[in-house]
């Protein structure tokens, strides 16, 4: 892993900026390897941001990309300010344990636009133009739900957050695409992933795993029979790896440490129910 590190903090200038963004500064792009989901791995790495002042100089770029008007994160100098976005940063945030003094205002942020729907989806496509554009994104409340699992949630707030559950398990019978993004259930979905960057069965499943709503559902039941079809004695096979990670976690394999410790996470998660 000490390798996969050094490797990683190399091409912190691979994108054109210098914490792995790109020149015009932005930290979601080009999705699969910015700066956003690089510094996703190396916190499943287990790194401390102390250690390696680069992983500092990347989370201070991160923060400074929030706006305090809006509750909301942009991703580059002059981009918009989305909600997927900014579930995708505060799980960063979390996962590094990073200061940021306006976190729970952030967060407050989802309790206070949650859908009628149980989701979340965000404003780039307006209210009207179909009952499936109108739905929130399967996509961004998976995000959401990610972001939330590390905070400490009051009953109501659980109550809020099991409604995005119920978003969600449901989505698995619709299957069809939603929302502004229009997320749907298909074959490309069915197909594992690690880092976790799209919306797919392995992150799905994972994000709910921690939710005790979806633990007890039939529904979850249904997918975890689905992704346990890509159990390993080790772990999971990861068939469908985004292409920029493929040389540095795969190589010649279709298994990776790091994806198999999400799915031992995942199955600790279940034997609790």
């Amino acid at each position: 892993m000490k390798t996969l590190t050094s490797n990683l903090i190399s091409l912190c200038g691979i994108n054109g900026g210098t914490v792995w963004d790109r020149k015009d500064g932005s930290v979601y792009n080009p999705i699969g390897f910015s700066t956003i989901e690089i510094l996703n791995v190396f916190a499943d790495l287990k790194i401390d941001y102390k250690d390696e002042n680069i992983l500092n100089e990347a989370l201070k770029k991160l923060i400074s990309y929030y706006d305090i008007k809006t509750r909301l994160f942009k991703f580059a100098d002059k981009s918009a300010k989305l909600p997927c976005i900014t579930a995708k940063i505060l799980s960063v945030l979390s996962k590094f344990n990073y200061p940021f003094s306006e976190k729970e205002s952030c967060y407050q942020y989802f309790f206070d636009s949650q859908q009628e729907d149980g989701g979340w989806r965000c404003a780039t496509v307006k209210i009207g133009k179909s009952p499936e554009t109108d739905a929130s994104n399967p996509g961004t409340t998976l995000y959401v739900l990610d972001s939330l699992r590390y905070r400490k949630n009051t009953k109501n707030e659980m109550e809020q957050l099991e409604k995005g559950v119920e978003f969600l398990l449901d989505h698995w019978v619709i299957k069809k695409p939603l929302g502004p993004c229009k997320f749907g259930i298909g074959s490309t979905f069915m197909k594992t992933e690690y880092p976790f960057i799209r919306y797919n069965i392995f992150f799905y499943s994972y994000v709910l795993s921690f939710y005790p709503k979806a633990l007890k559902d039939k529904r979850f039941q249904q997918v975890l029979n689905e992704l346990m079809k890509y159990e390993t004695q080790t772990g999971i096979i990861i068939n469908n790896p985004h292409k920029s990670w493929k040389k540095i976690l795969y190589q010649d394999s279709q298994e990776c440490e790091l994806a198999n410790n999400k799915y031992v996470e995942l199955k600790q998660n279940i034997s609790k129910s």
